[in-house]
């Protein structure tokens, strides 16, 4: 579209004039439209001024300015009837002046200036009617003044501020001076937007756009390193938090030493340490950086303000043991390619990539290199320069500005408020600066070799954070509930069907079973199989194979009876307890007792304690899961294990007056909890029928017996949170696991039960039921993500990365266990015991780490947060995807109450259920608008659906194979939508 007149003139003088935006500003315009803030593209900076300006010379000046630089009489955009974006070029700034503040009243003006400087850069422009510009003088008192402006990046960028600032300073001088002003610098804005059409047509701009598209195949995926947001965004805050450091003058003057030795720019050399710095961190073999340039490759863009600056990725390999002098090496010729190419839209590279139009994350981070005149001078006096905002963060940031000889370098961390907070950032500050010591003190060290963290941060991840230790003796469970059956013998121990054991009765009937056991050739070191239905049977049967000394293995009635078999014949039983309703499903080389069958022999048999000799090693119990070959993995616990997870411990209450839900399918680790809890220490523990959780039947056990506690998946805690709220009228604690934990359900359990406490748990089978907890406290609205919190007493969680070395704080790792609850390893399977039970890089010779295959970070209290799994990532259009991410976001939009996804056909598909009485739902359109203001685009789902509820497995977790197919329409507009909008789960 050809400059046009968008009127004609009138009386007053020349009509605007009417301009296409150019690509850059296009893009810039339809992520504004997104930006429910409207302030996301700010940027501004003040100059500091000390001498004796004259305010009325600088304002004329000004206004000269405004006359010459197309820029500043930029107001008004718009799109034509097909869609043609434009912007209106004012033939005179008619109304426009520098505005004027006077702070010299103020108790500390500096202070009330920065202030004012912050609330007038997150004030919002309005691209339909304001100028882009604003610009402002500050008077401090005396002979100090902020000479303040803040721009819509639309507008311009930081090479055009440059320009202003330099015709504005020379305006001064010659107002100042009396002297004619000479002609304007400044190229105009059409021509620099014809120029930048003809590059985009020419066989160069094609030529460029070719070279990213062949460079950028096959980008590895973009690490988050802005993690560690421990509370909400405020409202109207500015898009980003930034923290600021200087490197001291001879830290700088040692930086560019090393430089001068490896005939690079200092500035190559800042780029490779964020380079080597990323690697670690990330643990990326590959770092993508973002590094900001001017665009301006012609003399007429060189010298006209605009918005012409561009992004070039760097995309550096970073060898397994490479020095940082082959780094620096592999950065300067990387950067040199780059800025060869460097007039090719960044925008452009993300679609030639696949990348939706909204999703900038192809770098991280984005270093901005600022090398300004040190000691340079505004309108004749000495100056300082101080950016306050460069626009929009997607990650995390990194600004440089040098200072001069005498000044150091100004360090500037800037991060997304929404995932990171001020002290993520100064973590992630700290320890860069940390880093550059250690790496300009051993430039030709393997980078693996140079120390990441600092002591106070190291003791943090791997002592003061990983868990403490706490004397509980050498007790085993045979130890604890026979002193338990001494000291209440009438006290209710176990309740089914109307029916009470007490610890007396209990300790009774299990001594009588366990010498027929015995009697059977049940002993110390064997495994016991127990096939039976919940019950009282169930539970003699349990307690009386530890008084043998052997181990139990739980079957699952609910398992077909080829899993029973083969679970059986992996565990080489010595004896199946099972009785004439159950046994016959299963056959193999061992005894088989029935209890209904041996009733009268059983019941003749002594009652006395066995006494067999134990010690906490002695294997307690084995328990089957999933196994990535298909087999399963029978995990062998200990005493120790089971009995240090349920000892001195603050993350429940256990004692005599607590009443406990056996409710968890029986194969699972959480039985141990809600069994052996309630029975070591005094307690009852009442029995679901049935294998498996019924949210209806647990409502109605729990009210009847005034249940204390209960554990259960976060979908059934989601499910009875919104179906039975009831249950949990009695309960003192709750807590949710196995699954990420819905902050909106969470929220309004403890709006409708204010007494409850509500615990997040994480553990997997080997670390024997909860290794970490986290109590949430109440709070106004629902928090973001929840976290999975600290490790029990004598239980240690470690975040590690590839090399077992600890990760910082707000980095996301594998996570690591051991202690007293971890189990000795597979059953028969050392291959895979050896592949997921490590050395403990931290603890004494021969101690272990369990490797869980999960991902987490620390926050900077020290609280753990699951982010997914290391085997479950997915790709789309090239980027690796954690699903758990998107699902958790979805959890925290207002009216969703919860969320899961499926990949197929290279789409994600989002189904969701909403918060009771939400009317009208929102569409997909407004859940996709949501999310594309919180994750990339490339990881919001193409289709969504409703659902009243959410299917589970019988397990009670989320059953994604009954989820119902979500069809999506043909692209409509460039967009996608699904149909059949609300579906009913069918369950």
């Amino acid at each position: 579209m050809s400059p046009k007149a968008s009127e004609q003139g009138t009386a007053h003088g020349p009509a605007a004039v009417r301009l296409p935006l150019s690509a850059a500003q296009r893009d810039i315009w339809m992520a504004h439209g997104l930006d429910a803030t409207g302030c996301r593209y700010n940027i501004g900076e003040y100059r500091e001024i000390l001498g004796a300006l004259d305010p009325e010379a600088l304002a004329g000046a000004w206004y000269q300015l405004a006359r010459e630089a197309d820029v500043l009489r930029i107001r008004g955009t718009g799109s034509d009837e097909q869609g043609r974006l434009w912007q209106l070029v004012h033939p005179e700034p008619v109304g426009r002046r520098l505005e004027f503040v006077d702070l010299g009243g103020e108790p500390d003006p500096a202070a009330a200036a920065r202030v004012w400087m912050a609330a007038e850069l997150a004030r919002p422009f309005d691209l339909a009617e304001d100028w882009l510009t604003r610009h402002t003088l500050i008077r401090l008192g005396g002979e100090r003044w902020f000479y303040f402006h803040a721009f819509h990046h639309l507008a311009i960028d930081g090479m055009g501020v440059a320009l202003l600032d330099q015709r504005l300073v020379d305006l001064y001088a010659a107002v100042s001076a009396g002297e004619p002003r000479g002609p304007s610098p400044f190229g105009t804005l059409s021509d620099v937007l014809a120029e930048d059409a003809a590059y985009r047509a020419s066989t160069e701009g094609v030529a460029d756009r070719a070279h990213w598209a062949a460079h950028l195949a096959d980008l590895p995926a973009t690490p988050r390193l802005g993690e560690g947001h421990t509370g909400r965004t405020v409202p109207g805050a500015l898009p980003f938090v930034r923290r600021t450091v200087v490197l001291s003058p001879d830290r700088a003057a040692r930086l560019r030493e090393v430089a001068r030795e490896h005939r690079a720019p200092w500035t190559m050399l800042v780029i490779s340490l964020v380079a080597g710095y990323t690697h670690r961190v990330s643990g990326s073999p590959e770092t993508v950086l973002g590094l900001p340039v001017t665009g301006r490759r012609t003399e007429l863009a060189r010298r006209t303000p605009g918005m012409l600056s561009n992004v070039v990725p760097l995309r550096v390999r970073v060898a397994a043991d490479g020095t940082l002098a082959e780094l620096l090496a592999s950065v300067v010729a990387e950067t040199r390619q780059g800025l060869r190419h460097q007039r090719t839209r960044y925008e452009d590279m993300c679609r030639d990539l696949g990348v939706g139009e909204t999703e900038r994350r192809i770098t991280a981070p984005l270093v901005n290199i600022m090398a300004f005149t040190p000691g340079m001078r505004f309108c004749g006096f000495p100056t300082t320069q101080h950016n306050l905002g460069n626009g929009p963060v997607e990650d995390l940031a990194v600004g440089v500005y040098d200072l001069g000889p005498e000044g150091g370098l100004r360090i500037d961390f800037d991060a997304a408020p929404e995932v990171c907070d001020i002290e993520a950032v100064a973590g992630h500050q700290d320890r860069f600066l940390h880093f550059v010591e250690q790496a300009l003190d051993g430039f030709r060290l393997p980078l693996s070799r140079v120390e990441l963290l600092g002591g106070v941060e190291r003791r943090q991840v791997v002592e003061e954070w990983t868990g403490a230790r706490a004397e509980i003796g050498e007790a085993t469970l045979t130890d604890r509930f026979e002193e338990q059956a001494r000291l209440r013998p009438g006290a209710p121990a176990v309740l089914f069907g109307g029916r009470t054991l007490t610890y007396g009765e209990l300790d009774t009937r299990a001594n009588q079973l366990a010498h027929h056991l015995t009697a059977h050739g049940l002993g110390r070191g064997d495994l016991a199989g127990i096939l039976l239905d919940r019950g009282l049977d169930f539970a003699i049967a349990v307690l009386a194979v530890v008084k043998t000394g052997a181990g139990y293995a739980l079957l699952d009635p609910e398992f077909p009876d080829e899993r029973l078999t083969r679970t059986a014949h992996d565990a080489t039983i010595r004896v199946l307890l099972t009785d004439t309703r159950q046994g016959p499903r299963i056959n193999g080389p061992w005894t088989t007792v029935r209890t209904d069958a041996d009733h009268a022999a059983i019941t003749a048999r002594n009652s006395d304690n066995l006494g067999v000799p134990l010690s906490p090693a002695d294997t307690a119990c084995v328990m089957f899961t999933s196994g990535s070959t298909g087999r399963p993995k029978g995990i062998l616990s200990t005493h120790r294990n089971l009995v240090s997870t349920l000892t001195a411990q603050t993350y429940a209450h256990f004692g005599p007056a607590e009443v406990f839900l056996q409710c968890s399918p029986v194969s699972w680790d959480a039985f141990s909890l809600e069994f052996w809890g309630a029975l070591l220490h005094g307690g009852s523990t009442v029995l679901q029928p049935g294998q498996r959780p019924d949210p209806a039947v647990i409502s109605a056990l729990s009210r009847q017996h005034a249940v204390t506690m209960l554990q259960l998946s976060s979908s059934l805690f989601n499910h009875l949170t919104d179906e039975h709220p009831d249950t949990f009228a009695k309960a003192r604690i709750v807590y949710t696991g196995g699954e990420p934990a819905s902050p909106t359900h969470v929220h309004r359990l403890q709006l409708l039960h204010p007494h409850l406490t509500i615990t997040n748990g994480y553990g997997p089978a080997e670390s024997m039921g909860f290794t970490t907890t986290h109590t949430i406290e109440p709070s106004v609205e629902p928090t973001g993500t929840i976290p999975i919190g600290r490790p029990l007493t004598n239980k240690h969680a470690y975040v590690l990365d590839a090399r077992l070395r600890p990760v910082p704080h707000g980095t996301t790792g594998e996570l690591y266990l051991t202690g007293d609850g971890l189990a000795h390893g597979y059953l028969a399977q050392p291959a895979t015991t050896a592949d997921r039970f490590v050395p403990h890089p931290f603890g004494p010779p021969g101690s272990r780490l369990y490797r869980t295959g999960d991902q987490a970070h620390w926050d900077t209290d020290g609280n753990l947060h699951y982010t997914g799994r290391t085997d479950t990532q997915i790709k789309i259009r090239g980027f690796r995807i954690e699903p758990t991410e998107i699902e958790t976001v979805l959890t925290t939009h207002p009216l969703v109450n919860q969320a899961t996804l499926v990949h197929s056909d290279d789409r994600l598909t989002a189904y969701v259920t909403l918060t009771s009485g939400t009317r009208p739902a929102p569409s997909p359109g407004d859940l996709k608008a949501w999310l594309r203001e919180r994750l990339p685009d490339h990881m919001v789902p193409a289709r969504f659906a409703v659902l009243d509820r959410l299917p589970l497995t019988p397990n009670g977790k989320i059953d994604r194979r009954a989820l119902p197919a979500v069809e999506a329409l043909p692209a409509v507009g460039g967009g996608r939508r699904a149909v059949s909008w609300r579906r009913s789960s069918g369950r």
